[in-house]
Order: C-alpha cells, then structure tokens, then sequence
C-alpha cells in the first residue's frame, strides 16, 4: 500500500484512466490548466502525426516541442487524455500516449521527453 501511494506521488499514471485521477489531485491542488481542452486535442493530433511520416520517420522535434508547451502536471495529465487510445504504426493493437512514444522514440529521444518535463517540476515520466 505504502508503495503504491509512493508510486503514485512521484510517477503519475500514463494511462488515460489513472491521468482522470491524477486531474482531480492536481486541480485539487491548485494548478490550472494552460490551454483550452480543444488545443490539447490538438497537441495530442499533432504527436499522433508526427510519427506517421512514412517518408522521413518520426518527427522528434514536433513532439519535443508539444512537451516543451506543457508547463504543470495538469498540462500533461490532459494532454494524455485528449491522446486517448490511438493506433501504434504498422501494427493492429492500440495503446496510450506513452506506449505510443515508446513505440516511436527510441531510448534517448523518451529520455529528451523526460528531461523536458523534469526541467518544468512536472512529475509524468513517459
């Protein structure tokens, strides 16, 4: 138990269910979030976009530069949930916001991703 709650203090949810919750602590605690729930749908298109470029592979730099938007957990917890379950390139399955960049970033792109957010304080880690 003590685990879990440590867990979760310090390493979100990545999944859209457990960002749900996250999004009650976190407004409970008072941050805002900084866009409109349509501009995350919008982040959200844009990183499903960029790794679906067929003829030069997976655009880091868009994806960088929508992390680079986020500026509190809040910011990242919607922006899991307007990514939602969306299909994983050349494959059936579907998966969350994290299991599509680890699809498509390899270990020290994620890792660039990680560093963006803990240099903003935010606690997600992908």
């Amino acid at each position: 138990m003590l685990f879990r709650a440590v867990k979760t203090l310090f390493f979100p949810g990545t999944t859209v269910r457990a960002a749900k919750e996250d999004e009650k602590s976190f407004k409970a605690a008072g941050q805002k979030q900084s866009y409109t729930d349509g501009q995350y749908k919008i982040f959200a298109d844009a990183i499903y976009s960029a790794g679906f470029d067929a003829l030069f592979g997976t655009d880091e730099s868009t994806i960088y530069g929508v992390f680079n938007r986020m500026n509190n957990d809040l910011d990242v917890s919607k922006l899991i949930q307007a990514f939602g379950m969306r299909r994983i390139e050349f494959s059936t399955r579907t998966d969350s916001l994290a299991g599509f960049l680890r699809s498509e970033l390899d270990s020290s792109e994620l890792q660039k991703v990680n560093n963006i957010l803990a240099s903003k304080n935010i606690k997600y880690r992908f």
